[in-house]
């Protein structure tokens, strides 16, 4: 349970967060720059290591391309989910057409780094990666969504995701496993806290789901209030900390079971259950990701047979 100091911290952040994509402009149009010359010159310029078994591709390369724009769209949902209360879904999905790029460059680039270095790229991938996730199952982006658990549900038994000390983005994987997946996997922390919500996630029990969704959002409140050194490094940026993904997951996955969900409020977050789209939301490309895609695809890029390799 949160106390009252943790609530009002959070509360301080959520409010001066509102002004975070206008901080970040200089930083998009620096990336745009980059694009740019990607379009250009067909690479990042980055120098690759040429005594590898497997010739990199240039496209391999692209990591901060893809993630300014993620985050910079992200962000911008999430200051009008502060400023109005309402999903803003055409940003989320912006957003996540960025990140469903960089999470099919990464699952490729893992793949290939135990043949060309002959052990796994532990901590290789982004903890932000579940988030995606969860953006891709509230938009009913479904192959999206398969894609991007692919590159989690084989990466986490192997330790490539860069985990902090919360156990939020476990309890997204596991999850999405438990209800999509096949119940493959199993915690790889310590003393997991959410087992009981993954064991019991299509209760019944209105007022058990209830505790689920608050004990969800009293911890991102928790962590997000948290200084740097208790190491919730997913929560300690301009993103994805006031948006209470867990919970939208939660909700999310039941509803596409058909099971009921509660009308749901939390005092850091207002109403979540009335932030669920009630329908599929559109990719939405913008101008620049067309042209950086043909230009990839022209250099062998192809979404499914790279999650096929």
């Amino acid at each position: 349970m949160i106390n009252e100091k943790q609530l009002e911290k959070f509360l301080r952040k959520r409010k001066r967060s509102i002004k975070n994509p206008t901080k970040y402009a200089d930083v998009v149009r620096r990336n745009e720059e980059r694009v740019g010359f990607y379009l250009n010159n067909g690479s990042t310029g980055v120098s690759e290591d040429t005594t590898v078994s497997l010739p990199f591709l240039p496209w391999e390369f692209l990591e901060t391309e893809l993630e300014v724009p993620t985050d910079y769209y992200e962000m911008s949902a999430q200051s009008m989910l502060i400023q109005e209360g309402k999903l803003c879904s055409n940003a989320l999905s912006h957003s996540l057409c960025f990140a469903h790029i960089n999470c099919i460059i990464t699952y490729f680039t893992h793949k290939r780094y135990v043949i060309r270095f002959d052990r796994e790229r532990e901590g290789g991938v982004s903890p932000d990666s579940v988030f995606y996730l969860v953006m891709a199952v509230i938009l009913q982006q479904s192959t999206r969504a398969e894609h991007i658990f692919k590159l989690l549900q084989v990466g986490y038994p192997k330790f490539w995701i860069n985990r902090s000390e919360s156990h939020i983005g476990d309890f997204i994987i596991l999850l999405f496993d438990a209800v999509k997946g096949g119940k493959h996997l199993v915690p790889i922390v310590d003393d997991f806290v959410y087992t009981d919500i993954i064991a019991r996630w299509d209760t019944d029990d209105v007022q058990e789901l209830t505790g689920y969704l608050t004990q969800l959002c009293d911890d991102q409140v928790a962590q997000v209030a948290s200084p740097p050194s208790k190491m919730y490094f997913e929560f300690d940026n301009m993103n994805w900390q006031f948006t209470p993904y867990a919970a939208l997951l939660l909700l999310a996955l039941r509803a596409e079971r058909g099971l009921p969900n509660p009308d749901f409020s939390h005092p850091g977050f207002g109403n979540i259950t009335q932030l669920l789209p009630d329908e599929p939301v559109a990719p939405v490309e913008d101008e620049l990701l067309s042209q950086l895609l043909a230009c990839i695809r022209d250099q062998g890029f192809d979404e499914e047979t790279l999650m096929n390799a």
